[in-house]
């Protein structure tokens, strides 16, 4: 497995407490990949904010994860993503919108 820049940055100083678990973790997860196991990814809660599947879809496209384990709301908002990305619409403070503001998205067919 080719290691990166920040692979040494990381080998370098992180060395005690949690910092050093995740070193301890990475080359745990080298291990199972060069010995050919398979890593398996657990997610709940909602992902999309952080478009979390833009690096999710690099890693599988890379073997560097092999299997997703997903609650439903990840799967229903990957589903609405294919479906509807292009017509998406960031609203900013969309929890605080008038009616009329409701509306207008309903109009607009955003909502």
């Amino acid at each position: 497995m080719k290691k990166g820049p920040v692979s040494g940055f990381i080998e370098h100083h992180y060395r005690h407490f949690n910092a050093a678990a995740l070193v301890d973790a990475a080359k745990g997860y080298e291990k199972l990949k060069n010995e050919g196991g398979k890593m398996m990814v657990t997610l709940a809660g909602a992902m999309s904010t952080g478009e979390l599947g833009i690096s999710l879809a690099e890693m599988i496209r890379q073997d560097k994860v092999d299997i997703i384990s997903c609650t439903g709301a990840n799967l229903e908002e990957d589903i609405m993503n294919l479906v509807a990305h292009s017509h998406y619409k960031r609203i900013p403070e969309y929890r605080d919108l008038t009616p009329q503001q409701e509306w207008d998205l309903l109009e607009n067919h955003y909502n």
